[in-house]
């Protein structure tokens, strides 16, 4: 489920952001990519923190 909920939230950040910088920049807005790219780096984020930092607790224990 909390894969689920990180992903919307992610792809509706990441069209917040993408459409702002978009602006900004005078560069055609595409909403399928800033909502892809976002979650993607989301769900990896999700995964991948939480493994290294239960490495490092586990090595300061020692």
């Amino acid at each position: 489920m909390r894969y689920i909920v990180t992903a919307l939230w992610a792809a509706f950040f990441g069209l917040l952001l993408g459409y702002l910088v978009a602006q900004m920049t005078s560069v055609a807005f595409n909403p399928a990519l800033s909502a892809l790219v976002t979650v993607i780096i989301a769900e990896l984020a999700l995964i991948t923190v939480p493994a290294l930092s239960k490495d490092k607790t586990a090595d300061q224990a020692n």
